[in-house]
């Protein structure tokens, strides 16, 4: 089975900018997206504790050890920035690289250890070149509906060993994770790596048709350019679709693979195969020491599901030059029903992303008490059940209506944000701007509202009418459906839930154990998993996939570009929507992103028509977007974040600890 990951859609998970930059001599996002997206994200995180619980004295330890040190050099307002600790309620996996199978937690790392990014978002959600490392970047409009990028970087960038970055790491960049070596042979994600598929070429390169990329051309020592395939431009975030970070090529390859430049593109020496890089790959995959960004991978601690980072002495900064002031960065999992004991005790400086309403409550009584702040912010996302669309009953738009019709989601959001969210009827977070700006067909999008009634009548249109024996439903039991090839399929839905998870709890006596679910005709049976086995079959898009349902959340990137998502027969497409409704939902996601660069206008409209008509397919029924709180000790200082465009890998680089 294939495990593909979304960048920026559930890291991330739903963004465009590329997500490469650290190797290993000698990782990986929530979804999402992540992109995103595509930065991030990566797979994104679900809205409570998954996996062991963490126990690690040794990290409790450290973080009492800071703490008190950190009060006494507090006392002059001096800063010793030695160290701090984060927690986060999604189970990191040690997959740290956001091509394959990281979670949220895991994207969060790879965006601090990852930097040197052509072009950057800044706080206010705009692309801009990052002047930091860009000497000059030029673009050229070609006869032929093409457009070409041409970027020249600085003088003197380095990865954290101390080696030269060069033009050719960035084409690497485009060479590697847009390889049929990699997407097919090695099963890296093609929505992660995103950049590469918008650029000239690409399709026949990565299907291993040419051995060339030619859209991607290296030009001198600091100088490489990039020409975008005329299918997807104009685009609405503009310089976004080159925005790429260098990758350490000593350490994803063996060193005598070469990069060889032609008036056809770029491209591998012939010794670039699948067979000959496999061991550096899935070596640096999890331990990509050589890092680009403001910090340096140390290690990963399985047992207590932690990562240790430490600062990047070659690290030039940011869009803006900001280095990290904090030498020591621990990221790991806390089990929710222990997180704020170990706020208290100093075992985190750092809470992050607190969804649960009555644990937000918690959190604000902490600050009450003193020694302790936060910071609250609208999420960009949001927590829902999704669908496999290809399979099983769920293939059947009427069945996704009727079970959106069978959950009191106001009833639900209420319970468990604790009044901190709302309810959200298509794939969107309240922090987004054309939410705003299109309050009123937001409003108007179908909210499936609670009616057991229009479940049973919805099921009994879509031909949910027989017995097993394919006599007329008698009234009770589970209702039939006779297909095409002559066969009787349940209404049983299978639903992969991860433990420890208090929206799962919620949806077993909402939805499952619901009697009007049972008295519909419909079952829905549950199955336990731990986080990172949810994932995997989250992400695969076969037809044996043994569930259709599952429920975690998604954070959206910026940008928001969502069409590889639902691109129909690509290995992105997680929702598996069939044709001819796949194809539809697909060419108004392109719609947006085809929007001339800025015209927010046009743009709203088209991502109306993409909501309208996701509302209608219901890929997903969602359930909520809520406010997040980061609750942290009063001992840190200059932090804040937003979670969309400015999130805790940008905030800790301005972050100090006393």
């Amino acid at each position: 089975m294939k495990k593909k990951l979304l960048s920026l859609f559930l890291v991330g998970a739903l963004s465009v900018s590329m997500l490469a930059g650290c190797g290993n001599q000698g990782n990986s996002a929530d979804n999402s997206n992540s992109t995103e997206q595509s930065g991030d994200n990566a797979a994104d995180n679900n809205d409570s504790a998954e996996g062991n619980e963490d126990s690690s004295n040794e990290e409790t330890n450290a973080g009492e050890d800071s703490g008190d040190e950190g009060q006494d050099s507090a006392s002059d307002g001096s800063y010793s920035n030695k160290q701090v600790i984060i927690g986060d309620i999604t189970e990191t996996s040690g997959d740290v690289t956001p091509y394959w199978t990281n979670n949220a937690s895991d994207y969060y790392v790879f965006q601090m250890i990852t930097g040197l990014d052509t072009v950057s978002v800044n706080q206010e959600g705009k692309w801009e070149v990052n002047e930091t490392v860009v000497d000059s970047l030029e673009e050229a409009e070609n006869d032929d509906g093409t457009k070409t990028y041409t970027i020249k970087i600085k003088d003197g960038l380095k990865f954290s060993n101390g080696e030269a970055v060069t033009a050719k790491d960035y084409v690497f960049s485009y060479l590697f994770w847009g390889s049929n070596e990699m997407l097919v042979d090695l099963e890296a994600s093609e929505a992660s790596a995103s950049n590469p598929r918008y650029a000239l070429g690409y399709a026949a390169y990565s299907a291993g048709e040419s051995d060339t990329f030619e859209g991607v051309h290296l030009i001198d020592d600091m100088t490489f350019s990039v020409t975008i395939d005329k299918e997807y431009l104009p685009y609405y975030y503009g310089k976004a679709l080159v925005s790429i970070t260098p990758e350490y090529m000593p350490g994803w390859v063996p060193e005598d693979v070469t990069i060889e430049e032609t008036e056809n593109g770029a491209k591998f020496s012939d010794n670039f195969t699948s067979e000959y890089i496999s061991d550096n790959v899935n070596e640096f995959r999890y331990n990509p020491t050589v890092c680009t960004g403001a910090y340096v991978f140390t290690s990963y601690d399985q047992n207590a599901y932690s990562y240790t980072l430490t600062k990047n002495p070659e690290f030039p900064g940011n869009f803006e030059g900001q280095t990290a002031n904090i030498e020591t960065v621990i990221y790991k999992y806390v089990a929710q029903d222990t997180m704020m004991d170990q706020l208290k005790t100093g075992a985190i400086d750092i809470l992050l992303q607190c969804p649960d309403g009555k644990d937000i409550e918690a959190g604000l009584d902490l600050v009450d008490e003193g020694g302790y702040d936060y910071v609250n912010y609208p999420r960009a996302g949001y927590g829902m059940v999704c669908f496999k669309c290809n399979q099983g009953p769920t293939q059947f738009v009427e069945v996704r209506q009727a079970m959106a019709h069978l959950l009191d989601r106001n009833a639900f959001a209420q319970t468990f944000t604790g009044g901190h969210g709302v309810v959200v009827n298509g794939p969107y977070g309240s922090s987004q701007w054309m939410v705003n700006e299109h309050a009123d067909e937001v409003d108007a999008l179908n909210a499936y509202n609670y009616s057991p009634e229009t479940a049973v009548e919805l099921l009994e249109k879509g031909g949910w009418t027989l017995n097993e024996d394919g006599s007329d439903y008698s009234g009770s039991g589970i209702r039939y459906k006779k297909l095409e090839d002559g066969t009787m399929m349940p209404l049983v839905i299978e639903w992969c839930s991860s433990e420890d998870n208090s929206v799962s709890d919620l949806l077993v006596t909402s939805l499952q154990k619901n009697p009007d679910v049972e008295a519909s005709g419909m079952q829905i049976n549950q199955t336990v998993v731990t986080f990172n086995e949810l994932m995997q079959n989250y992400y695969d898009p076969s037809t044996e996939n043994p569930y259709q349902m599952f429920n975690l959340a998604t954070g959206f990137g910026n940008p928001y570009d969502v069409a590889y998502i639902y691109e129909p027969g690509s290995d992105s497409n997680i929702n598996c929507l069939l044709d001819p409704e796949g194809q539809e939902l697909y060419d108004l996601a392109v719609a947006m992103n085809q929007t001339e660069e800025d015209n927010d206008e046009a743009y709203g409209e088209n991502w109306v028509k993409f909501m309208q008509k996701w509302n209608e397919l219901l890929p997903e029924i969602p359930l909520y977007s809520n406010d997040y709180h980061d609750f942290f000790s009063t001992k840190v200082h200059d932090y804040d974040e937003d979670g969309y465009n400015w999130n805790i890998a940008q905030a800790i680089l301005y972050a100090n600890v006393e």
